[in-house]
């Protein structure tokens, strides 16, 4: 297999690794490099490639997906979104009916009783659906579309996005066992802290990589995340990972704990992306409620409240954090900044 950087190699070397990290208990990264003929950083660079990338989508991009790496293991988990498809709005239901009753489907599905069945299905759905209007109400005027996809989402302004740098030391410290001293900036904190920690592991989960790690000064296993660590040394003090110890219980719900704080939420999503919020919130057993005007209400609990600040202006105009005061200030703010 080719060892190359074009998209090509990278989506051939992706197939192959993530459906062997998504097995319980992961993959070794030595086992699959040697298998792929490349190397574990090339390996690593790909899953970084993975994790930069986002889907242009109204319901925003799958964040919940995750991938935890240890010294020399990688394991890709999801909330089981993936494992059941979403269902089809009135027009893909429609497109599929036509579709079925076009030759050109007898080639895909051999089995005429089999296409048939499929057939009366889609039908009898758009029997009792009705087709959306320009305005997204029920009529028979053709849906307009978006000119532009929705921006994606953006680093807040009081901190810059991790660069990598931080996150292969901490990823070098937890393979060779080594304490290793950080400058953090805390969420809301002007000045960085001094901290030494164990790194017992890497995890990508909201968008962001965190360091699970034992905090010395905590004397607890905190979530650290990679982009607020400002500067990173390893140290010749070795430590030794606790028997049993599972980065994966450390992640709840597509997002990381374990961290200094844990705040409640509530964001209200608009009945236009409410649909895919709403498999997403199935999905991860969030608390949600349903408005009467179509949109629904989300009860997020969060280690970090710039977190929020991201998953809102991401939708622009269709969320709206309701409470607390304090985080709606914060959403008000950046926007005036980025206005």
């Amino acid at each position: 297999m080719t060892d190359g950087r074009t998209a090509e190699a990278r989506l051939e070397r992706l197939l192959h690794v993530l459906p062997a990290a998504g097995r319980e208990g992961g993959a070794s990264l030595s086992e699959l490099a040697a298998a792929l003929g490349t190397s574990r950083e090339r390996i690593l660079e790909d899953l970084d490639q993975l994790t930069g990338r986002v889907y242009y989508h109204p319901g925003g991009w799958p964040d919940d997906v995750r991938i935890l790496l240890g010294p020399d293991r990688v394991q890709v988990i999801h909330a089981a979104g993936f494992e059941r498809p979403r269902r089809l709005s009135a027009r893909e239901t429609l497109c599929l009916a036509l579709a079925l009753r076009g030759t050109a489907a007898s080639s895909h599905i051999a089995d005429p009783e089999g296409r048939e069945a499929l057939l009366k299905r889609a039908e009898s759905r758009l029997a009792t659906s009705r087709m959306p209007d320009a305005t997204g109400e029920g009529g028979s005027a053709r849906p307009s579309e978006p000119t532009q996809p929705p921006k994606p989402p953006f680093a807040v302004a009081d901190y810059a996005p991790d660069e990598g740098e931080h996150r292969e030391t901490l990823l070098r410290a937890a393979r060779e066992r080594v304490a290793c001293g950080i400058m953090y900036l805390k969420p809301g904190a002007r000045d960085a802290e001094g901290r030494l920690i164990h790194p017992y592991a890497l995890v990508h989960a909201e968008g962001w990589w965190y360091a699970v790690a034992h905090c010395c000064v905590r004397d607890d296993v905190r979530a650290f995340r990679v982009d607020r660590v400002l500067e990173a040394s390893p140290s010749n003090t070795t430590f030794e990972v606790p028997e049993g110890f599972d980065a994966s219980r450390y992640v709840k719900d597509g997002r990381v704990y374990a961290a200094d704080q844990d705040i409640a939420v509530r964001v209200r999503y608009s009945r236009r992306i409410a649909p895919w919020i709403r498999e997403r919130a199935a999905v991860g057993m969030i608390s949600m409620t349903e408005e009467p005007d179509g949109s629904i209400v989300l009860s997020h609990r969060v280690a970090d409240p710039h977190w929020v600040v991201t998953q809102v202006l991401q939708y622009g105009a269709e969320a709206e954090v309701l409470d607390p005061e304090d985080l709606r200030g914060m959403v008000r703010d950046v926007a005036l900044r980025l206005a």
